[in-house]
């Protein structure tokens, strides 16, 4: 009878084990294309980000990493940037740009070429200029880890312009870090699952919708637009006491340009980031007569893609340039 009992528990335990292998191998062999979000967010956490248990990083780029993430290729030289690698020092005569940001900024979705940092790296040197620049742009960060970040990694190379890069969810709170559990880091399809739950209970329970979401980020008791403001005036200091041009350069949230939505919280932004002598360039008017979803990575997820990093670094170019021809005359860098 024992024997029995224990051989029907035994089966059991195959045909599960059988089922959910046979679950495994269909998300990774039919649904994983390259192109669905989460798991594609989930490989860039497995293969290109890493803990950083400074208080104020959280998490950035694991160095050296190399990953496929929305069918392109996604490298990052030896500090973590993605953008080739450039000595300590800049050769003499030459201008360092440095790109600070998000995933905006790191270029998701988009190959390296693509992204706005190297295109405008790329045309300033066709242009004859003597330039060099690193992107430390990284998913999920918000503005208090950018500046926290910048100080660890990006201060020592002594950019002599910093593009600050803000999107609206850079007013985010800091994340919290909890032990990770086995399955989410190697089940892609605990992934979906998890992701297709939540998302089914976002849309029949009481969680705001997007846009409500971005504009509560902006309420005058939130805590991470206490702290991004405290770290927009720390960037302007930073830039003030090493010397460099600070220019923050404001992305639109893509999904609906005009009109705008959150004019309101980019007004916000604004005003905060001129109360400390720096240029505010909003990139809106660039794009705002385009079809929204022709500037999107995929159908669900609006980060800017190929078509929207050519716009935006062209946005940028009139403002680097400025500042170029101010260093080229103060010092005959950057000429």
């Amino acid at each position: 009878m024992k024997g029995k009992f224990f051989a029907n528990v035994l089966l059991v335990i195959g045909v599960t084990v059988a089922c959910l292998a046979a679950v495994e191998g269909f998300t990774r062999l039919y649904l994983d294309d390259g192109l669905l979000y989460e798991l594609e967010m989930w490989k860039y956490a497995r293969e290109v980000k890493e803990r950083d248990y400074r208080p104020d990083i959280g998490h950035r780029h694991r160095p050296n990493a190399h990953a496929q993430l929305m069918n392109v290729d996604v490298r990052t030289d030896e500090n973590g940037f993605r953008t080739p690698p450039i000595p300590l020092q800049a050769p003499p005569g030459v201008a360092r740009i440095a790109f600070v940001g998000d995933s905006v900024t790191m270029g998701w979705g988009v190959a390296e070429q693509e992204t706005f940092a190297r295109q405008v790296l790329d045309t300033l040197k066709a242009q004859g200029r003597k330039v060099d620049g690193f992107n430390l742009g990284v998913g999920n960060w918000n503005t208090t880890q950018e500046l926290a970040a910048y100080k660890a990694m990006g201060a020592k190379f002594k950019p002599d312009i910093i593009a600050l890069v803000y999107f609206i969810n850079d007013g985010e709170p800091m994340p919290t870090y909890t032990d990770t559990s086995w399955l989410s880091l190697h089940s892609a399809a605990w992934v979906v699952l998890n992701y297709r739950i939540d998302t089914l209970l976002r849309s029949f329970g009481e969680a705001p919708d997007w846009k409500q979401y971005y504009r509560g980020l902006y309420n005058a008791d939130a805590d991470g637009w206490r702290r991004t403001r405290e770290s927009l005036a720390g960037f302007a200091q930073v830039a003030k006491e090493s010397g460099a041009k600070l220019i923050v350069f404001h992305v639109p949230e893509l999904r609906e340009l005009k009109p705008y939505p959150f004019q309101d919280v980019t007004d916000k932004v604004r005003a905060e980031v001129e109360r400390t002598g720096t240029p505010f360039i909003d990139l809106l008017p660039v794009i705002e007569n385009l079809d929204p979803s022709s500037l999107w990575v995929t159908v669900p997820d609006p980060h800017p893609n190929g078509k929207a990093e050519i716009a935006l670094a062209k946005g940028m170019m009139p403002s680097i340039v400025e500042a170029l021809d101010g260093l080229c005359k103060a010092e005959q860098k950057g000429c």
